[in-house]
């Protein structure tokens, strides 16, 4: 389990059928992540992300195989006023 600090922000606009839904992302200092929280179908929302989109937060959670992807386990917000380096808000 790893922690990531950065930027929740969405992402529109996948290729295919109208009915898909946003991807969500954390920006972090160096790169980007996408983030997926539990399971839901391409046209859902996740309600749990949709909260924190635009804030910066502090995200616990599990790199998936394809080393871009982010298995959330928790989320919450931080108090910083930039997108935070490794521990930068301590």
């Amino acid at each position: 389990m790893e922690t990531f600090d950065g930027l929740v922000y969405i992402k529109n606009g996948r290729i295919g059928s109208k009915s898909e839904g946003p991807d969500y992302y954390l920006q972090t200092w160096d790169r980007e992540y996408l983030l997926k929280y539990g399971d839901k179908g391409p046209w859902e929302l996740d309600y749990y992300l949709e909260f924190f989109c635009r804030k910066f937060v502090e995200v616990t959670g599990e790199l998936a195989e394809e080393k871009n992807m982010v298995k959330v386990i928790t989320a919450k917000e931080i108090c910083v006023e930039h997108i935070p380096k490794k521990m930068d808000y301590i």
